[in-house]
């Protein structure tokens, strides 16, 4: 590689290079990298004694192999990241974050207080990581500018999703060891020293493993080194980057065999997730991915109205005809053929530009479709690029000096200095910080923030099943009959709303079958089970519901029929094999309902009532002493089924 010296420290990039950075004898710094860490913590400390909320379920609280702890740890990196949950082909290999929680809920079980911990000492993690590697990235600048970025990325409410939500910790997890693997990689370029290679590479193999779409740091990496390494010249490229193919080569071959390639389950997926499966031609879904995009640039600017869910048909797909698609489209081609033009340049505003730009590519829905058409935790990464444009945007119009030529100042000599363009930051940073804190109490529980979500998102069919599910959940807690039955009301309304946004939703009429049967109508909860099946042929918990209707009205032979179908189509579904062990017990067929329990027991062995069933099938059918042990543990767990004494 050619090695062209610079005449000055400035060059033709109009950006200051020098050759060394001897590191700041200030406090500043040090000052600052402490305060961006504790505000980061701050912002999220109301969310520590949160529960769980949205897809925790499916992560934590319903997955058997993260309850299993440790003892499951080969499933989890071998199998996909919804194995525990269902019994379906699932697309997506994320088991860091499943490990973790694995590991969280052996030290305290069903604990969401632990798991927010982590979360939000991660996030704190996270901002001191970004701040020291943004001072040797940036070191050509003013110690403004690395603090600017950090403070509004670490303030930003659209990150409240990722913090406060548990499940999302893949998104805090990627970035960060992404993030460590950048900083190594420079490191590298620092010391010519190998060690630092393999620690980045090392580093980027854990983000993979966290989540997948960290795949486009294979594009950061390179970029960040060419444009800000003092030892990168103008024709230098940095090559040593592509060693990162490895641990994205051993990521995508462990994927690919577990669940496919990237394009597994493309074109198969719901409009329910992502509206724009629903589009009937390419160019309206290309139009409607457009109008998302524009939408996230309007989030970032303005978060203001934050939502869990825009699905469908919240905003519908739409044409290029639409004033918002057109919109977008000028703005995202502007942005993009500046970057293009003056991408040589290595400028701040370029480099912003194109790390939004490449980290948001994969969440697009432009080349390939994904599971979901807009969410806020998509924004996680990408927004470092939009808070470096932001930063920009407020200190160089507002006069702050970038060059570098202020480490060595103490703090309130530095302060001073920068007086116009702090209050201006702080100002904003402090309107983005309230936002994240006000916002944070809606993720409190699964309650709470479909409740709150709802009014900004009424057409959303899943929000709206989503707050009815809860309204139930809430209802069933309750003592007072009256109370309760205008919940089930509620509840009815909200599953009758979701069927008629979206006629096809068989989960909707599952629920809403499940919801009649609590009012105490199992006729109307038979013609909606029915309808449920006839959308959904495979549902096993519309089946295992059926079987309680046939169970109570004395049908043992068709409540069988229903609970065989359940187990069949998902083998792991625990109330279905302990509701049919029920019914092979109440026929004296023991050895069967012994069978099934046992297999249940699998999936949920601290069931005490799944130990008692099976430690009572055992004594009536004359094994007395095979049983006691299993009723023993069924009554430590829960003493109100041991015999009154």
């Amino acid at each position: 590689m050619s090695k062209k010296k610079n005449k000055s420290k400035t060059g033709k990039r109009g950006v200051a290079r020098p050759d060394k950075r001897a590191p700041s004898a200030s406090r500043t710094p040090l000052l600052l990298g402490l305060f961006l860490t504790a505000l980061a913590f701050l912002l999220y400390a109301n969310t520590l004694h949160h529960g769980f909320a949205l897809d925790d379920s499916s992560a934590i609280t319903d997955n058997w192999v993260v309850k299993k702890g440790t003892e499951s740890l080969d499933l989890i990196f071998t199998e996909h990241y919804r194995y525990g949950y269902w019994n379906s082909k699932a697309v997506l290999y994320r088991p860091l974050s499943l490990f973790m929680f694995a590991l969280e809920w052996e030290v305290s079980p069903d604990n969401p207080s632990i798991h927010h911990w982590v979360n939000v000492v991660l996030y704190a993690l996270t901002a001191a990581l970004l701040f020291s590697t943004l001072l040797r990235i940036f070191s050509a600048y003013s110690l403004l500018l690395p603090f600017a970025v950090t403070l509004l990325f670490i303030v930003h409410p659209v990150h409240v999703e990722a913090v406060a939500n548990i499940k999302s910790r893949d998104e805090i997890l990627a970035f960060l060891f992404a993030i460590l693997a950048l900083r190594w990689l420079w490191r590298y370029f620092d010391h010519r020293n190998f060690l630092w290679l393999l620690g980045a590479l090392v580093a980027y193999g854990l983000a993979l493993l966290s989540k997948e779409s960290v795949i486009t740091f294979l594009a950061i990496f390179p970029l960040t080194i060419y444009y800000f390494h003092p030892r990168v010249d103008t024709f230098d490229l940095p090559w040593e980057s592509l060693s990162f193919l490895l641990p994205a080569g051993i990521y995508l071959y462990l994927r690919t065999n577990i669940v496919g390639d990237f394009g597994a389950g493309a074109g198969a997926g719901s409009p329910l997730d992502n509206v724009l499966f629903a589009a009937t031609d390419t160019s309206t879904r290309l139009a409607s991915a457009v109008q998302f995009l524009g939408r996230y640039l309007w989030t970032l600017l303005f978060p203001v109205t934050l939502c869990s869910d825009y699905g469908y048909n919240q905003i519908p797909i739409t044409s290029w005809s639409d004033w918002r698609v057109l919109v977008s489209l000028l703005l995202h081609l502007g942005l993009g053929g500046y970057a293009l033009w003056r991408i040589a340049k290595r400028e701040l505003l370029v480099y912003g530009i194109l790390f939004y730009g490449i980290t948001l590519s994969i969440f697009a829905n432009i080349v390939l479709l994904i599971g979901s058409a807009y969410g806020e935790r998509f924004l996680y990464a990408p927004s470092l690029g939009f808070a470096l444009l932001l930063a920009l945007l407020l200190l160089r119009g507002l006069g702050g000096d970038l060059r570098q030529r202020d480490t060595e100042q103490a703090p309130a000599a530095w302060a001073a200095g920068h007086a116009v363009p702090l209050v201006a930051l702080l100002l904003v940073a402090g309107l983005y910080a309230a936002r994240t804190v006000l916002r944070n109490p809606a993720w409190k529980d699964s309650y709470t923030l479909y409740t709150a979500d709802l009014p900004r998102s009424p057409n959303s069919a899943k929000l709206n099943y989503h707050a009815a599910l809860e309204t139930v959940k809430r209802g069933q807690k309750l003592t007072d009959p009256q109370e309760r039955g205008r919940r089930f009301d509620r509840a009815l309304a909200g599953f009758q709303r979701a069927i008629e946004i979206y006629p096809r939703y068989a989960d909707a009429h599952g629920e809403l079958g499940l919801t009649w049967f609590r009012k105490g109508n199992p006729q109307k909860a038979l013609e909606s089970y029915q309808k449920a099946l006839e959308l959904n042929p495979r549902k096993a918990t519309v089946y295992s519901n059926m079987g309680i209707i046939y169970f109570q009205q004395g049908d043992y032979q068709r409540a069988e029929e229903v609970y065989r179908k359940a187990v069949e189509y998902d083998p792991r579904y625990v109330d279905a094999r302990r509701n049919l062990g029920s019914v092979y017990a109440m026929q004296r067929r023991y050895p069967e309902a012994i069978a099934q329990f046992e297999k249940a027991l699998e999936y949920a062995p601290n069931s005490a009532i799944i130990l008692y069933y099976l430690g009572s099938a055992y004594r009536d059918s004359g094994q007395a002493e095979r049983g006691q042990p299993y009723l023993d543990r069924a009554y430590r767990l829960d003493p109100k089924l041991a015999p009154k004494q």
